[in-house]
């Protein structure tokens, strides 16, 4: 046959198609949606990262450590005519100077200094507009807006940081630099080198990220930049993160990257979901041309033929809804900024992605192809003899026909996840779960139809017997759309239970004698006021516990630059090697803590330490090992007499490393406090503390939970928007297989009018049949949902779980309303026909 014979006959034949394929596009459309969005918001972001790089590093190379900078950087740059600039991060508590003999209000702080020159790229946005070095200086400030509305300042006021005030000079409006603001725990202000020697910040114990920022001369190019990576790598060893423009923000990539492949996979299933409708719409719309499939036949076509012929018209539908879904995955983008606010960076919103669109027209090609693989078999085995004998059925598929059938689909659902995951095991993992839910679902559909036919409906209403009974007729599309009602539902449910406990879990499982505030930066000759002061205010279970602030040497002989060299070249992260160490000394066991290795302080006194079991692992150390710290210059070994389990979840006051008392208490340390504020104190508290003791950070546990609770919100919503993809999909599927049963529905309808059934009557059967399929999956989409919910909340995050009842009655009645109603539309064309037509029809 020739090509524009064939593609005549295609469009002859869509045009009698109607409203039936009209929901093979429908289907196809909302999963290729879903994947066009994720992709297309991810390469978006990726792309402002690699769009910005030198803005968002400030810098061509950047060299960053929770410890002082080496002397060494200097003399590995100098002679490579680049010039640097050092930034210094801390967090305390910001207050406004006492008034009328009353503290001031004060807030947790991020306290950013920053040298001449910064940023090298990029600009800092300052109001009044006079450079971001202009308004700084020795007594001058640059805060962020909210700190001004929070403590209520105007520009030309006094703020007190640390043990200096300054004046406000402006407010900062937008940072280069700033890798996230959504996580951010607190507002920043701005100081100086100079101002910073006033505040007096850093004492011993202090948090500080130490930043050196370099800039090549103009012109130069990646390959400048890598080289000078190098260069500083070597002088300052593998404890040090070296970056460079050219790598974009790797940590932040990799999560996106990781984002990505989740909510990928996620809007692949409501793709998967839509191949299944894909393939029941084909199905029904082929099982009604079985005639005109005869004739093709007698009239010599092939069975290859005929089967081509109805594989192009699929690929044209199949193209059309690639098409609808792109377009609407385009518009999803755009709506995008309304779910995930500030968490998107600025310039992350492109709707034209051509990657992202290929991605999302060609997964859903592939779909559509492998969920019409088996329908489109059965074209080859239509008989010509059809055409006299009406009766013929299409020939049995060959043995093995069905099983490799179903094997080539398998496995090219599990290239397809592959491709959308981007990891073989991760894909694999994926087309399991799903598969289990498949075959659970699609077994309690079996399970229903079976019972709809067997109970004992002789007393029940008509509307009720007629709507269960109908659940079991031909075409009924029961099974379909079970499985992909349930699918979307298992898909919110989870997402809404584990961002809800999650969210709330950890203030909620919170044990009532948990603190309320932690108190860092406490030096000795402070601890007895502080305490004074705190039970003066109310506080109760004031805690205080010394630490010891050092440096990691060696792990049974082997310094740490070897051992972290190890580790890179295996590909495993080395912070437990390369963070500032901090070792406190208890003699008692804390309660949040559990031996799970070894002995509690045993033998002679004085050189044992009890390790944290995960942060062991992490350094390379067991029972035995030995290691040896730099103790403000001092040498001290000690051996690893215990592993231990530390419920971080308690909010105690705990240290991967105890050290057996008797050895430290005579180095330099400074002490770290717990207290519960009464309720509705917490800020008197607080700017009680910093008025008396201005070096003392105060970090509420209320306000960092709510912090992380608000992402995590924003989060889950993305998600649980995805999952509605699905949800819709299975909707679309429950349509279409309404649709495909028009006819029959309309024959159905005609009979029971003519029965003496009225339209309200008919309604309310069908109400019944498509409740009774809605409230079924809604009821085992929450059950597999509460069930993984529950494995993810206990297993992967070590949270409590609380069975979410009022959840999964929502789920139901969700799921129960929204199969009605999209029930009801569908049939809206059946319950508008008239017994008379039916009846000259016949």
């Amino acid at each position: 046959m020739r090509p524009a014979v064939a593609l005549r006959w295609v469009l002859r034949e869509l045009r009698g198609a109607g409203r039936r394929l009209l929901l093979f596009v429908l289907c196809l459309s909302v999963g290729v949606a879903a994947v066009t969005a994720v992709s297309g918001l991810a390469s978006g972001v990726d792309g402002a990262l690699r769009g910005r790089a030198r803005e968002l590093l400030a810098a061509d190379v950047a060299v960053e450590a929770r410890r002082p900078l080496p002397a060494a950087l200097e003399t590995a740059s100098r002679g490579l005519r680049v010039q640097r600039t050092d930034v210094l991060e801390t967090t305390t508590v910001v207050a406004v100077p006492p008034r009328e003999g009353a503290p001031g209000p004060s807030r947790l702080a991020e306290v950013k200094v920053v040298g001449p020159g910064y940023p090298w790229y990029g600009t800092v946005r300052v109001s009044p507009p006079r450079g971001l070095q202009g308004l700084l200086g020795p007594e001058r400030a640059v805060v962020a807006p909210e700190l001004l509305t929070g403590l209520k300042l105007r520009l030309g006021e006094r703020l007190r940081v640390g043990g200096a005030e300054f004046e406000v000079a402006g407010t900062v409006l937008e940072e280069p630099d700033r890798r996230s603001v959504s996580l951010s725990l607190a507002p920043r202000v701005f100081l100086s080198p100079e101002g910073l020697a006033r505040a007096r910040l850093l004492a011993l114990g202090s948090r500080v990220t130490h930043r050196a920022l370099f800039r090549l001369p103009e012109g130069s190019g990646p390959v400048s930049a890598t080289r000078l990576a190098a260069a500083l790598k070597r002088a300052a060893g593998p404890l040090y993160e070296v970056e460079t423009y050219v790598e974009a923000q790797p940590a932040v990539r990799e999560g996106l990257r990781r984002a990505e492949r989740f909510l990928g996979l996620v809007a692949l299933l409501s793709l998967l979901v839509g191949g299944v409708g894909v393939s029941q719409t084909v199905r029904a719309w082929l099982a009604g041309r079985l005639d005109a499939i005869a004739v093709l036949r007698s009239l010599g076509f092939s069975g290859g033929e005929a089967v081509g012929l109805h594989l192009v018209q699929v690929a044209v539908l199949a193209a059309a809804g690639c098409a609808v879904g792109a377009l609407c995955g385009i518009g999803v983008q755009a709506l995008a900024p309304l779910v995930l606010g500030d968490l998107l960076p600025a310039g992350a919103l492109r709707l034209w992605q051509p990657a992202a669109v290929g991605r999302g027209v060609g997964l859903g090609l592939a779909v559509s192809a492998l969920f019409c693989l088996g329908p489109l078999a059965a074209v080859r085995r239509v008989p010509p003899v059809r055409v006299l004998r009406r009766d013929a059925e299409p020939l049995p598929a060959p043995r093995g026909t069905g099983a490799l059938t179903l094997a080539t689909m398998l496995g090219g659902v599990v290239v397809v996840a592959w491709v959308q995951g981007t990891s073989w095991r991760l894909a694999g993992a994926f087309v399991a779960v799903v598969l289990a839910a498949s075959l659970a679902l699609a077994g309690a559909a079996r399970v229903l139809v079976w019972g709809a036919v067997r109970l004992p409906l002789t007393r029940a209403r008509l509307t009720v017997r007629q709507g269960l009974l109908a659940l079991a007729r031909p075409g009924a599309g029961t099974l379909g759309a079970m499985v992909a009602l349930g699918l979307g539902v298992l898909v919110v449910f989870t997402m809404t239970v584990v961002q809800d406990q999650l969210a709330r879990g950890l203030e909620r499982d919170l044990p009532g004698s948990s603190p309320t505030a932690f108190l860092a930066d406490v030096q000795p000759d402070q601890v007895e006021g502080l305490r004074g002061l705190l039970a003066r205010e109310g506080a109760r279970d004031v805690r205080t516990v010394p630490f010891v602030v050092a440096r990691l040497r060696s792990v049974d002989g082997r310094t740490v630059e070897d051992l972290a060299k190890e580790k890179a070249k295996e590909g495993r992260d080395s912070w437990a090697l390369a963070r500032e160490q901090r070792l406190s000394f208890q003699a008692a066991l804390p309660a949040s803590n559990r031996l799970v290795a070894g002995r509690w302080w045993w033998g002679e006194p004085g050189d044992e330490v009890s390790v944290e079991e995960e942060f062991a692992r992490g350094m390379g150390a067991r029972i035995g090992s030995h290691l040896e710290f730099d103790v403000q210059g001092v040498p001290v070994s000690l051996r690893v007499t215990s592993l231990r389990h530390v419920e971080w979840r308690t909010f105690d006051i705990n240290f991967f490393l105890l050290v057996e008392p008797g050895r430290l208490e005579q180095a330099p340390h400074v002490f770290v406090a717990t207290a519960l504020f009464p309720r509705g104190a917490e800020q008197r508290i607080q700017d009680q503390v910093v008025a008396v003791y201005p070096n003392v950070t105060a970090v509420r546990v209320g306000e960092v939970l709510e912090k992380v609770a608000g992402v995590i919100r924003r989060i889950g919503l993305a998600v649980r928007v995805l999952g509605g993809f699905t949800a819709a999909a299975g909707l679309a599927i429950l349509a279409g297989a309404i649709g495909a049963a028009a006819a029959r529905r309309g024959r159905e309808v005609a009979l029971l009018k003519t029965l003496g059934m009225t339209r309200g009557g008919v309604v309310a059967a069908y109400a019944v049949e498509y409740g009774v399929l809605g409230m079924v999956a809604g009821l085992l989409g929450g059950a597999f949902g509460t069930l993984l919910s529950w494995v993810v909340l206990t297993r992967f995050l070590d949270l409590g779980f609380t069975l979410p009842l009022g959840t999964l009655l929502a789920a139901v009645l969700a799921g129960t309303l929204l199969t009605v109603a999209s029930g009801l539309a569908a049939s809206v064309p059946a319950l508008a026909m008239r017994p008379m037509e039916v009846l000259r029809s016949e």
